[in-house]
């Protein structure tokens, strides 16, 4: 049984591999035959029970991913038609309310100016689309600014909304959002539209909501409340930057998401409190019944206890960590009831099981990988250990038990972290060692017990909290000092992760070994060989990346995906130069933070030779602030720029850099404020010729044409993102690009780039690729020639980010 359940999960991971799902009707009979074909191999051979568990396991995600996917088709939508217009939508709130203050784009505060505006960000299951029903509700994620209704979990509102499918930016090394989004099952994300019959239909709001608003009201004004907020609700909105700082840099983050932690505790503590009232009370006070006094009194403090945890899971809105930890639960819950001996195997193996049954897509989360990983650690610990931990007092059992886990999962947990995270923490160890059994038993419980106690008295709840903020504080002082050592937070390069994840693997692989064999030479011999063959291969990449990285003539174009903007990375042996930064927002989201910085970490960029600005809109130039506070730039090249010392770009300039020549084609004086002012940069290696554009219009078009009558090139970055007024016919013909690349958002409300300049590059038999469809694009140039490689078609051509 053990094996099959495994390999069932392992059909269910291989499956994430495949670049497209299969259609849902042939999927459904494949369900049909992989059940089939489990029932009969129940009396075959080992590999055919295998090979059915991984048949079944890739064909149910196949199956659940593609009735996802069919959402918008089984309501009969079209939804790349519908977004291109406003519509009325019926549903619930589905989340907690979160209103958030608008943020200065250069120092992540408050604007004050702004205070008073509304800005909601909340879940919304729609159940009506135009006053028509839908056979299936949709869940989409909407944001409202200036709201004129301060909407909650669980009241139904009728709204005027904007909406496009689910989508995300799509660049190496950055966050998916599109994963993100798939992983919580919402099909698409838009915003409300300021109107005056955007009303309430129904105000009535959830159990949890109405807990949560109490509970809120009753937090002072304290730079740590909103960690009580998460601790007792889930509910990590309003937790500020510094405070995302200081746990990200300790390793402290999982103390505040409710989890296996947060779940063991409650469901042990009310298990031991409650076998401890059912023992001083006289069971005729509790139930006159003779049965209930004849029966297992374990039976009633586990059953009392699974309720609490539930009451918690609610409160915590049953988010996956949460879910993983209650079934987690349940089935040793059950185990213990019905009196069955289990191992730690299987019960770890039936949870993957189950959790692939009932919560499919959880399996696209980093937080399952880590929380599965920090399990099966635990219990490897303990075992391979369990003589250690063994011996002695039972106090000093326990501090024993407690350091080497700790030691464990800092170390086993590192590659881990830095594979999804492209970072690791130093400290975590010291950080945990102290704040993992402080915030156990007594921050956790302090708040919990707030909670508890605010419907029977908002004083004694108000007592709790402060004394819970008091335990918050001490601790966070420890916390913030760890923080704030320069070394405290190790940024990796992705040669760095790779080398992790070796050690991390043979880590794993020796831990689980039987104790007596550790002496065994032969085994000792085999894994020596294995990490020397491994580090090998890994250092004989390395040495081949350097060597071409140290070529001349290998350089890089790094289109990325930035929505409706533009940003371009040129990078030769280690160094780069950027051309325009993408925008900024006045919610305090921007391009440097989530795309750019990003992607520099993951290739070991630490600074950037030149950053060149082609004009100062917003969607070219936002992020330039941004970037100037995070990273070395030598020299700016910015036409805008007042400060004398920067760089300009004007036509009949150039430079030389890394073996490539910059021609500066255009502006013809040093402007910058119109799009017609965008510098265009001509780049070559003598052999290949890259063309930049900016946002240009035909008229610079035609310009560039009259001036330079032999200008061609090979790769192309298509101007003003496709718009009408650019990509004239005779540019077109007389650059004669072999690739174009246009830089547009997904369907973005000027419906860039528009189909007549589509057509325009298809009638001149130019491929043109859109990063809204194709994401970031790189191009890779070398003596052989160029390679072109998109992150959904190559870098990362999966389904379930696509």
């Amino acid at each position: 049984m053990d094996w099959w359940l495994a390999s069932f999960f392992i059909g269910a991971i291989l499956s994430l591999f495949l670049p497209i799902v299969p259609d849902l009707f042939l999927l459904f009979l494949l369900l049909l035959l992989s059940i089939s074909f489990f029932h009969s191999s129940l009396n075959l051979s080992k590999p055919l029970r295998l090979g059915s568990g991984l048949l079944f396991g890739a064909i149910w995600m196949l199956f659940i991913a593609a009735d996802f996917q069919s959402l918008w088709h089984e309501n009969k939508l079209n939804v790349k038609e519908l977004s291109a217009n406003k519509h009325w939508l019926q549903g619930q709130v589905s989340s907690l309310h979160a209103l958030q203050k608008p943020l200065d784009i250069h120092t992540g505060k408050a604007d004050k100016a702004k205070s008073a505006d509304k800005r909601l960000r909340f879940n919304f299951r729609v159940t009506h689309f135009n006053q028509q029903k839908l056979t299936t509700p949709v869940l989409l994620r909407l944001s409202w600014n200036n709201a004129s209704l301060f909407l909650q979990q669980g009241q139904t509102a009728l709204l005027k909304v904007k909406f496009k499918p689910a989508h995300g930016l799509a660049n190496v090394g950055s966050f998916s959002y599109q994963t993100w989004l798939n992983s919580k099952n919402i099909s698409g994300t838009g915003y409300v539209i300021n109107h005056k019959d955007n009303q309430l239909l129904v105000a009535q709001r959830t159990v949890r909501q109405q807990l949560f608003s109490q509970y809120k009201n009753l937090l002072p004004d304290h730079e740590l409340a909103p960690l009580l907020l998460a601790l007792g609700f889930g509910s990590r909105s309003e937790l500020t930057k510094d405070l995302w700082q200081v746990l990200q840099a300790t390793g402290t983050g999982h103390l505040i998401a409710i989890s296996g932690l947060h779940i063991g505790l409650v469901a042990t503590g009310s298990y031991f409190f409650i076998m401890l009232l059912i023992r001083i009370l006289p069971l005729n006070f509790l139930l006159k019944s003779q049965q209930f006094q004849t029966m297992n009194i374990r039976y009633v403090a586990i059953g009392l206890s699974m309720m609490v945890a539930l009451s918690y899971g609610y409160l915590a809105g049953f988010s996956l960590p949460t879910i993983r930890a209650l079934l987690m639960l349940s089935l040793y819950w059950c185990t213990r009831l019905l009196t069955i001996k289990i191992s730690v195997k299987r019960w770890l193996l039936i949870t993957l099981f189950l959790l692939t049954l009932t919560t499919p897509f959880s399996l696209f989360s980093a937080s399952f990988w880590l929380s599965i990983y920090a399990v099966t650690i635990i219990f490897l610990t303990l075992w391979r250990f369990k003589n250690f931990i063994s011996t002695g007092r039972k106090s000093w059992r326990f501090i024993k038990g407690l350091i080497v886990i700790q030691l464990s999962l800092t170390l086993l947990l590192l590659p881990v972290s830095a594979l999804f995270f492209q970072q690791i923490t130093v400290l975590a160890l010291f950080a945990n060692i102290i704040a993992v059994p402080w915030m156990s038993f007594l921050s956790i419980p302090l708040c919990l017990l707030s909670v508890l106690l605010m419907p029977i008295s908002e004083t004694l709840s108000q007592f709790c909290i402060w004394l819970c903020l008091e335990s918050v504080q001490a601790i966070w002082h420890y916390l913030h000092y760890l923080s704030a050592q320069s070394w405290a937070l190790i940024e990796l390069t992705n040669a760095d992760v790779q080398l992790l994840v070796i050690v991390g693997v043979l880590s794993i692989g020796l831990l689980s070994f039987q104790p007596r064999f550790m002496i065994n030479y032969r085994i000792i011999t085999v894994l020596v060989c294995c990490l020397a063959i491994l580090f090998g291969a890994w250092q004989l990449d390395r040495q081949a990346s350097a060597k071409s990285v140290n070529d001349s003539k290998n350089w890089q174009l790094v289109v990325f995906d930035v929505g409706q903007g533009l940003s371009i990375l040129i990078k030769s042996q280690g160094k780069a130069i950027l051309y325009d930064t993408g925008a900024s927002y006045a919610s305090g989201f921007n391009m440097i933070d989530a795309v750019v910085l990003p992607y520099l970490q993951h290739v070991g960029i630490k600074s950037l030779d030149k950053v060149i600005i082609s004009h100062s809109d917003n969607d070219h130039a936002g992020g330039l602030a941004i970037l100037q506070q995070s990273i070395d730039i030598n020299e700016l090249v910015y036409n805008a720029n007042s400060n004398e010392s920067s760089g300009i770009c004007q036509q009949g300039r150039s430079f030389y850099w890394q073996g490539l020549t910059f021609e500066m084609l255009w502006p013809e004086s040093r402007v910058a404020k119109e799009n017609d002012d965008s510098c265009v940069l001509l780049i070559t290696d003598g052999k290949h010729k890259v063309l930049l554009t900016g946002d240009i219009s035909k008229k610079v078009e035609a310009e560039l044409i009259r001036k330079y009558p032999q200008l061609q090139a090979d790769i192309l970055v298509v101007p003003h993102h496709g718009s009408k007024t650019s990509s004239s016919a005779e540019f077109i013909a007389q650059l004669n690009p072999k690739i174009a690349i246009v830089s547009a958002g997904f369907l973005n409300r000027w419906g860039m780039p528009v189909a007549e300049v589509v057509k325009r590059y298809q009638q001149h038999n130019v491929p043109l690729f859109n990063s809204a469809e194709s994401g970031q694009v790189i191009i890779k140039f070398s003596k052989k020639g160029m390679v072109k490689q998109t992150y959904h078609d190559d870098l990362w051509p999966f389904w379930f980010a696509n």
